[in-house]
């Protein structure tokens, strides 16, 4: 599945713009924990009981997209989609957050997977997955690392403009979760060998740049770690692996 390339919707804030700018526990008080299990699965059901909102969240499967390509992808228009993403923002389904490398852009990530029965199988080919960030020194090597324990098949990494060598803080996260990098190296996407037949770029700069390759993209937002502590590193293991799970049930070698 190549992402669609569109314009960003542009415009001045609304409520739900600016609840985005606050922390995530506020965010996600639509449904109230004291609510219980049920309470916010009827909230998700209610929330999907809209054809237009079960496109959005298909399109949302395995790539974080910008509200234009989403537009494109739904024909829905630019208001219309608006309203959509706010009624399952409001369920803790979908989150918007703004593009680490063009801060003008946004994108839209998919939180959690409600239709993993119902929803149709998404023809990805993944034998030679290459996962792609800036430097290739965290993200990218981790999602890397969790694809091959995922599936048991070997995945490249590389980025844009390669860092000396992997971060320190990076190797030890990844460690303390049982995946090792400690002869992981950078690299650039030149020195990629295999062809690969998927690119998932985990990093908006990378993803923006355009990676070089002749293969379908998959884009994850993942926020860069790099100079913010080990919490950081954790948080971005944590965002990748259900990332890399859902990608590894839809993918055929």
């Amino acid at each position: 599945m190549a992402v669609i390339f569109g314009p960003t919707l542009l415009g001045g804030p609304t409520d739900r713009d600016r609840r985005m700018s606050a922390p995530a526990d506020d965010r996600h008080d639509a449904v109230p924990d004291g609510a219980g299990d049920l309470s916010r699965r009827a909230a998700v059901h209610a929330a999907l009981g809209d054809p237009a909102r079960l496109a959005v969240v298909d399109a949302l499967r395995l790539s974080d997209r910008t509200p234009g390509e989403l537009a494109a992808a739904t024909d829905l228009a630019s208001n219309l989609l608006a309203h959509h993403l706010g009624v399952l923002e409001d369920v803790g389904l979908v989150r918007r957050q703004r593009s680490e490398g063009d801060g003008r852009r946004r994108y839209v990530h998919l939180l959690v997977d409600p239709l993993e029965l119902l929803a149709p199988r998404v023809a990805v080919r993944g034998e030679h997955v290459l996962f792609v960030c800036s430097r290739n020194a965290a993200r990218s090597q981790l999602a890397a690392a969790l694809w091959t324990r995922r599936t048991g098949r070997p995945a490249a990494s590389a980025g844009a403009t390669p860092a000396p060598a992997v971060d320190a803080e990076a190797v030890a996260v990844a460690r303390s979760h049982g995946l090792d990098l400690s002869a992981a190296r950078p690299l650039g996407w030149d020195a990629v060998g295999a062809t690969p037949d998927l690119v998932v770029s985990v990093c908006d700069r990378a993803r923006e740049a355009r990676p070089p390759f002749d293969a379908p993209l998959v884009h994850w937002s993942v926020p860069d770690p790099a100079g913010h502590g080990p919490e950081a590193f954790e948080a971005a293991l944590a965002d990748l692996e259900p990332r890399v799970d859902r990608l590894a049930r839809q993918v055929a070698a």
